[in-house]
């Protein structure tokens, strides 16, 4: 399986991990079910489909004619259909709360399905003098939160320190290597991945990596260990996925009334803590 992944050089390893990657997201897009095409409503009384017919013809006859006597029959069927849809509607929704029963769960899915409101999403903006325009789309939003966080936010120096540089010379490279992960210690690691958090900007989910199959998990400590041989991290798990979230207690239209969470790459987090299990051992 590792035959046709050559990692010798960190453009190799590059390679591999978006190739490694794609596979995973279109082995993923293969094994999702598709959400079939929604269905043209059905069962619709013969009443009230007269009605729509009734009132599809007056309304054509009005714009044909513009008489008032023909406006007043159009808004008259307008008025009958509304009427029958309201008292449809209203029988339906009797029936089905009358047939609600505690004992086969019915009553409680229609309760938890309504429990979790769903949440307002305001305009934010930045409450600077003088404050910036309102953002409403998210594209405004995304673009506001990014020149936020780059205000806010100062990125690592990478100006290399030449005392550390002198240290990484003189080390000996053959005793400081650390030696290569074995499949027995990726495992564990894999297994207690919490299947239902969210995933990175790959989206790899956990429970992706725990269903690969064992020429996939070779493929994976081929990668870690290229990793760890070439002291490369991939730019592809450096990537995150930032997602605001609202402080408690905070006006929502203010962009400082959020803060930024950073979802890393499964993978990442994975080779993360193989090299703490490893330092530590």
């Amino acid at each position: 399986m590792t035959d046709n992944w050559k990692l010798k050089i960190p453009d190799d390893l590059e390679l591999a991990t978006a190739r490694f990657t794609r596979i995973l997201q279109q082995a993923a897009d293969l094994a999702t079910p598709k959400r079939p095409p929604p269905k043209p409503a059905t069962g619709i009384p013969s009443t009230i489909k007269r009605l729509v017919a009734l009132k599809r013809k007056a309304k054509a006859t009005w714009q044909r004619t513009h008489a008032p006597t023909d406006r007043r029959l159009y808004n008259q069927a307008s008025r009958t259909l509304k009427t029958a849809l309201y008292k449809m509607r209203n029988d339906t929704f009797t029936t089905y709360v009358s047939q609600l029963n505690p004992s086969d769960h019915s009553l409680w899915n229609s309760i938890k399905k309504r429990t979790k409101p769903t949440p307002h999403k305001p305009p934010i903006r930045n409450n600077s003098t003088p404050p910036s325009p309102w953002a409403k789309t998210d594209e405004e939003k995304a673009d506001l939160f990014a020149r936020h966080l780059t205000e806010v936010f100062t990125p690592h120096d990478d100006t290399p320190d030449r005392d550390v540089e002198t240290q990484i010379l003189h080390l000996n490279t053959a005793h400081e290597k650390l030696p290569a992960f074995t499949m027995k210690e990726l495992l564990p690691v894999v297994k207690r991945l919490h299947p239902h958090k969210a995933p990175g900007l790959d989206n790899i989910t956990a429970k992706m990596i725990q269903e690969l199959p064992p020429s996939g998990l070779t493929v994976l400590l081929y990668i870690v260990n290229a990793t760890l041989r070439l002291e490369h991290w991939p730019t592809t798990y450096k990537l995150a996925r930032v997602i605001m979230v609202p402080k408690p207690a905070k006006p929502p239209t203010d962009i400082t009334s959020y803060r930024p969470i950073s979802l890393l790459p499964v993978i990442s987090k994975i080779l993360e803590r193989l090299l703490l299990y490893r330092i530590n051992a």
